[in-house]
């Protein structure tokens, strides 16, 4: 483990505040964090790290790189704000996003580490506590990561596309509209499919067959002194009591509480031995009475949806060439990027989980019964029954109440989702055992 002079930093960050605290951002950066990254070895200061980078909508003042490979976000607010738990939540679906597996949030008294890309863990430690950690923090460190990063793999190339997935588009942009007649005029269009074009290379570099996080996982974290806080969340100075609640999880009304597959609440903390009363609050998912769901990463909020009834059968999905073990994963974009994710064991299950999760973006205006356009199939409607009144083969109730049709093969499900998505203003791309 590399050796890190954490008790010279916490001393000279006490001194510091104590005599002329940092008021803006850029005093922040300057004074605290600056310092702090360099006392986990990494230069911040040359072309080997990348600052004041948007990558999948999420601020970033610092992205330290291996040879080139993005290796840590840094998320930097000021000193005298607190650090809040929406923008915590986007840069762990970043890490998702991009395959980067370190972040660091701070404002330079509070510090938030997070690890991993689908399992990600927690650590929250106020400045003074740093050293007590050294042993933690060193998997944050140059030295570490750069040995993990030593080997190349496919999600160095995610990596790399995702932070300078700005540059890029704009550079091929141009590149296309010099190449073509009057090229000016579709200057719009030649860079939105090429923003999607990259989008769909980060997913095809940095997924490598992995299921996507599950939003319900949210970030909610509480410090010695105050809790992470955002629209609404209590913070410890507003509700002493929010510390000592065993299991309490901070979040979204619309978020759902999940445990383990034992029913236990996972929960993973900083070391007991730092003699903090340190609180680091996960969770994981669990499949819901057997459905076999996955991961899911929820970009623009949780979704919950209602599962297919795992009382279908193998041999019902075997007739449709469907699988009760696999992996059907729908990643959903807009116009700029890619807004979230389901994913199911099996196609049917997914089409429901895609359905409704669009029902709560953009699709719940349908007009019902409703049918593709490319068919006069009914596959939506307020009663299981076609437009014609006969009854649906498969039908699925919804979680606003519409029902689905689910009835068809591996394909027909997938032109369902890609026909569900386009009535809701997206794109959806099908990865996984979709074929």
């Amino acid at each position: 483990m590399p050796s890190l002079d954490l008790d010279a930093f916490v001393a000279r960050t006490a001194a510091l505040v104590d005599s002329s605290p940092p008021t803006t951002l850029r005093e922040t950066r300057t004074w605290l964090v600056e310092p702090f990254l360099e006392a986990l070895g990494w230069t911040v200061r040359t072309d080997a790290c990348v600052t004041d980078r948007v990558v999948d909508d999420v601020r970033l003042e610092y992205v330290p790189t291996v040879e080139s490979v993005p290796a840590l976000f840094v998320a930097v607010e000021p000193a005298t704000e607190s650090l809040t738990e929406s923008r915590a939540n986007a840069l762990r679906r970043a890490m998702a996003w991009t395959g980067v597996d370190r972040a660091i949030y701070t404002n330079g008294r509070q510090y938030l580490l997070l690890a991993g890309t689908t399992d990600i863990e927690y650590w929250a430690l106020e400045c003074a506590e740093l050293a007590a950690n050294e042993s933690m923090l060193a998997g944050f460190s140059r030295a570490t990561i750069g040995q993990r990063l030593g080997r190349h793999t496919r999600s160095h190339v995610a990596r790399q596309l995702a932070v300078d997935r700005p540059t890029l588009v704009e550079s091929v942009a141009d590149r296309l509209a010099d190449a073509t007649v009057q090229g000016d005029i579709y200057a719009e269009e030649l860079e939105t499919a090429t923003a999607r074009f990259l989008d769909q290379l980060v997913v095809a570099f940095a997924e490598d067959g992995a299921p996507p996080p599950d939003d319900d996982a949210a970030v909610s974290v509480q410090f010695s002194e105050s809790a992470i806080t955002d629209d609404g969340v209590p913070s410890a100075e507003s509700d002493p009591d929010s510390r000592s609640r065993p299991g309490s999880v901070d979040r979204d009304s619309d978020a759902t509480e999940t445990t383990d597959a034992d029913g236990t609440l996972n929960e993973s903390s900083v070391d007991t031995d730092s003699s903090t009363d340190t609180e680091l609050e996960t969770e994981d998912d669990t499949n819901q009475g057997g459905t076999g769901q996955s991961g899911l990463d929820t970009r623009d909020g949780v979704s919950e949806p209602t599962a297919v009834d795992s009382n279908a059968g193998a041999s019902e999905s075997e007739a449709r060439g469907d699988s009760e073990d696999g992996e059907y994963v729908v990643r959903f974009f807009n116009d700029r990027s890619s807004i979230g994710a389901i994913g199911h064991s099996t196609s049917a299950g997914a089409l429901v989980e895609a359905a409704d999760y669009l029902l709560e973006r953009g699709l719940a205006g349908v007009d019902v019964p409703w049918s593709p356009e490319e068919t006069d199939r009914t596959i939506l409607n307020a009663d299981p029954t076609h437009a014609d009144g006969s009854p649906m083969d498969d039908p699925e109730r919804l979680a606003n109440g519409f029902v689905l049709e689910t009835a068809g093969d591996i394909n027909e499900h997938a032109a369902r989702v890609e026909a569900l998505a386009a009535r809701a203003g997206l794109r959806a791309m099908l990865t996984g055992d979709w074929g």
